[in-house]
């Protein structure tokens, strides 16, 4: 065992006690942990998607609000081993499952939110490959992106090997047309707020007007006619 997989095995029955499973399938398992003394909470991630590199990448970030903390990455065989902040709020799959109505304003200030995170996780060379309603947890009236499990860095000379992504939210080069880039992110997000602005699928029904435009743009099936940058997309979303 790694001196840092024990550290967090040691700090984690010494210090916190375990709450529940959050989540667990064939590959990946979610532990939610408590401080026995302060109360906060914790995640720990057990992986067996090696991207380790992100999470890497990822734990150099400081406070931002868009993104989780990640406190301390492991690398053994097997698994990848991640503490991460534990993000307390509700996710907008939440909001749709139990029909509740966003206005246009929130949906407009929630994408501005993960266009944010996504220029932090972009410049880092990092693009996220799942954005959806369960991956967006609104906290404190701010969204904050998560799950990072599929997240993968930018590499330009090669395509996808592997199928990734959550269907109807995935562009169309993360079936192994071409490498995933920031614009595959843009795509989902484009997904994302025309399914909570109509709930549609854009292939469906897109609102009119600037937003209709806009997401247009961000959903079309040619990487290049698409925003380029997450900043690119805000300045646009900030004109709505």
């Amino acid at each position: 065992m790694s001196e840092i997989k024990d550290y967090i095995d040691r700090s984690l029955q010494s210090e916190y006690k375990e709450l529940k499973n959050l989540s667990e399938t064939s590959v990946t398992k979610i532990t939610l942990y408590q401080h026995k003394e302060s109360g906060k909470e914790l995640l720990l991630i057990r992986s067996g998607y090696r991207n380790d590199e992100v999470f890497r990448k990822l734990k150099s970030l400081n406070t931002n609000g868009y993104t989780p903390l990640i406190y301390e990455v492991c690398s053994e065989d097997d698994y990848l081993y991640i503490l991460e902040e534990y993000v307390e709020g509700k996710t907008l799959a939440s909001y749709l499952e139990n029909g509740e109505a966003l206005s246009e304003k929130d949906i407009v200030k929630y994408v501005k939110d993960l266009c944010c995170a996504l220029e932090i996780l972009h410049s880092l060379g990092i693009v996220h490959r799942d954005i959806k309603p369960e991956n967006v947890m609104i906290r404190n009236g701010k969204a904050c992106l998560i799950d990072f499990s599929v997240a993968k860095l930018i590499n330009y000379t090669r395509k996808d090997t592997l199928n990734l992504g959550t269907v109807g939210y995935a562009a169309p080069e993360q079936y192994g047309i071409t490498e995933s880039n920031p614009a595959t992110d843009i795509y989902a997000l484009g997904v994302l707020a025309n399914i909570l602005l109509t709930g549609e699928h854009p292939t469906t029904k897109i609102p009119g007007g600037r937003l209709g435009r806009i997401i247009r743009k961000c959903t079309d099936i040619q990487i290049s006619k698409r925003y380029q940058s997450a900043r690119e997309l805000k300045k646009q979303i900030m004109k709505v």
